[in-house]
């Protein structure tokens, strides 16, 4: 009796089972199928217009994107200007497109731009005149338009394009070509903002070279009736007179380090700085930083002094980049030292990766020292610390920037050690020859 029951209740599940299926049905898979399908079709897109900088590339992949996706013979992006448009990227049977104007009034593009919603047509003889004749001249049958919107802004119009006797666009296409296009717009959105941030950064660089190019004119006549005075052959001066003229000198040596470092960056940003490598011995390089910094020092009433390691290795190296490093990291140090002094130590470094000789140029102070928080901004370019006493000497900002860039460029680098009231040790590491 257990046992018949036990069978009549299989069968009784097995038909339940059957009459009330618990599995998705093949439809739902399908739907699943599908769905899963698109969302992959839509990251692949995301990713192929996320991982474009350029404007145009950006529209160039949107019209190869498109024409895949909508299963299309062509697609381009016309640019609206005023009463006009122009096509300024095309892909597929669209090239011929490329360049070309056209009246905004009374075409399918112009209303949606003015309506900014997508609009789908099954043959151009329901657009205006003018592409009337000229689209099926170039074979094309079913258009779709969509209007590229982000922040806001309408950036262009999208025309998706089929050959005449294929199916029109339905809803399922437009959906997929609309999500394609908003993460277009967005694409397209952020690469011209980094074009015009691009586009500025180059307009300062440019007229930073320029005005620095013009104030070394002035600036070399004051030094040259400088050196006239400072070396009387115009007549004897005074004690008073001559250290008139000393300062003089050393504010124009000042000067002429800021123009250079203006000059410097200029170079660097537009990538047109190289290295003129050659034998350096670096005793006379450092002796070299006397002219310049011993009048800086006495004038703040504190001490420089050089310590030389006997038997240096000699340097292949651009000596006029690494002075000008040595210089703005010297200059820093006797600017936010008030007492004490500066001392620049050249000693023998350990071997670098390659197993080269290293030389390291170490330039310490007993000035205010720096937050740890603080030391990567000091590298930024026109950045300066915030709320320190001597925040008075202003500069440029770009000593530090500059120097760690020259140094990577001679294939060095530059290092940093500093602490609150302690003051700061900045060391230049460079390859020796031997």
């Amino acid at each position: 009796m257990l046992a018949k029951r036990s069978a009549m209740w299989q069968c009784s599940h097995m038909t339940d089972a059957a009459d009330y299926p618990l599995a998705p049905t093949d439809d739902l898979l399908f739907s699943d199928y599908r769905r899963t399908e698109e969302l992959g079709s839509i990251r692949q897109v995301a990713r192929a217009l996320a991982a474009e900088t350029n404007s145009q590339k950006v529209l160039e992949t949107l019209c190869r994107l498109s024409t895949v996706r909508g299963r299309a013979s062509g697609a381009a992006v016309a640019e609206l200007h005023a009463d006009t448009g122009v096509y300024i990227a095309v892909f597929g049977k669209t090239g011929e497109l490329r360049g070309t104007r056209f009246p905004l009034a009374g075409t399918l593009t112009g209303r949606v731009a003015e309506e900014r919603r997508t609009i789908a047509i099954r043959s151009p003889r329901e657009s205006s005149p003018f592409f009337a004749e000229l689209l099926p001249r170039l074979g094309f049958g079913p258009i779709l338009l969509l209007p590229l919107v982000a922040n806001q802004q309408l950036l262009g119009v999208l025309s998706i394009a089929r050959d005449q006797g294929h199916p029109p666009f339905d809803d399922a296409d437009e959906e997929r070509l609309s999500v394609m296009a908003d993460l277009a717009a967005l694409a397209l959105w952020k690469a011209r903002l980094l074009e015009e941030t691009q586009s500025a950064d180059a307009a300062k660089t440019s007229l930073l070279a320029t005005l620095s190019h013009e104030l070394r004119t002035p600036l070399a006549a004051l030094e040259g009736y400088g050196e006239l005075l400072e070396d009387q052959i115009l007549g004897p001066l005074t004690p008073q007179q001559q250290d008139v003229i000393m300062r003089l000198r050393t504010v124009g040596r000042h000067l002429g380090a800021l123009i250079e470092d203006i000059l410097t960056y200029a170079s660097l940003e537009a990538d047109r700085l190289t290295a003129r490598m050659a034998p350096v011995r670096m005793e006379e390089l450092i002796d070299s930083l006397l002219p310049f910094m011993d009048p800086l020092a006495r004038e703040k009433g504190i001490d420089f002094a050089i310590d030389l390691e006997p038997g240096l290795p000699a340097l292949h190296t651009d000596e006029a980049k690494v002075r000008q490093i040595l210089l703005n990291l010297c200059q820093n140090a006797v600017k936010f030292t008030e007492v004490g002094g500066v001392t620049v130590r050249v000693s023998r470094g350990s071997p670098g990766p390659d197993g080269r000789a290293t030389v390291r140029v170490a330039v310490r102070d007993s000035g205010i020292g720096i937050e740890a928080s603080n030391l990567q901004r000091l590298f930024r370019p026109f950045s300066q610390l915030e709320d320190v006493p001597a925040r008075r000497h202003r500069g440029t900002g770009l000593g530090l920037y500059i120097s760690r860039r020259l140094a990577t460029l001679l294939g060095g680098r530059i290092e940093v050690v500093s602490r609150p009231g302690d003051g700061s040790n900045f060391t230049l590491v460079l390859p020796a020859i031997s």
